[in-house]
């Protein structure tokens, strides 16, 4: 009788397919929130991957904006530079014409020095033909032997009033040379130095 009780325990167990319908009552409910919590931060990561590649496209471009405002700003600051220097150095010039002119109708020895200057980088004692602007013909004709003392001994140097030449300035001729020592002429040379044009006496 043992036997018996065994089989009466033994429970059977069905082998018949439950339906989709009782296998999803038996399931107990599955917890989705891992998967929308990784479905989120796959979300995120992208979204953030893309919002760095629009924004490093965006920080590119203004990037260039700002060089190529940059090299404007460079190249206006440089040509404003140029302008400004050249200003100054045509005031500086023009100052320079106006002391110039007081200095030759102030300083009547002005001329003197100046003509004994440009004699004295003449080495031939051949003749010399001195012209000068008529006021400093009147200075200069007494002290004509005076100018070159070397040139004392004979008729080295003649002196010549000339309208072309400005006051305190003079043209010298030598052996078929001309050397002009006008002060048009310097102010000319120094304005040259410097790209302008020479300021008008």
């Amino acid at each position: 009788m043992e036997q018996d009780d065994t089989v009466k325990r033994f429970q059977m167990v069905e082998l018949v397919h439950k339906s989709a319908k009782q296998r999803a009552e038996e399931a107990q409910p599955h917890d989705c929130r891992e998967l929308q919590q990784a479905a989120f931060e796959r979300g995120r990561q992208a979204g953030i991957a893309e919002g760095r590649a629009q924004c490093h496209a965006q920080v590119e471009e203004e990037i260039k904006k700002t060089l190529r405002l940059a090299n404007q700003i460079g190249r206006a600051r440089v040509i404003a530079l140029e302008e400004q220097e050249r200003d100054i150095v045509e005031v500086a010039l023009a100052i320079s014409k106006k002391i110039l002119l007081r200095e030759c109708e102030n300083d009547k020895e002005l001329v003197v020095r100046q003509v004994r200057q440009v004699l004295g980088l003449l080495h031939d004692k051949t003749l010399v033909t001195l012209k000068v602007h008529p006021q400093d013909f009147k200075i200069l004709e007494p002290l004509q032997h005076t100018l070159r003392p070397e040139w004392a001994d004979g008729d080295h140097l003649a002196l010549e009033a000339f309208d072309d030449v400005d006051p305190g300035g003079c043209l010298v001729e030598q052996a078929g040379l001309l050397f002009d020592a006008r002060l048009t002429q310097q102010l000319a040379l120094l304005a040259s130095e410097f790209g302008l044009e020479a300021p008008r006496l």
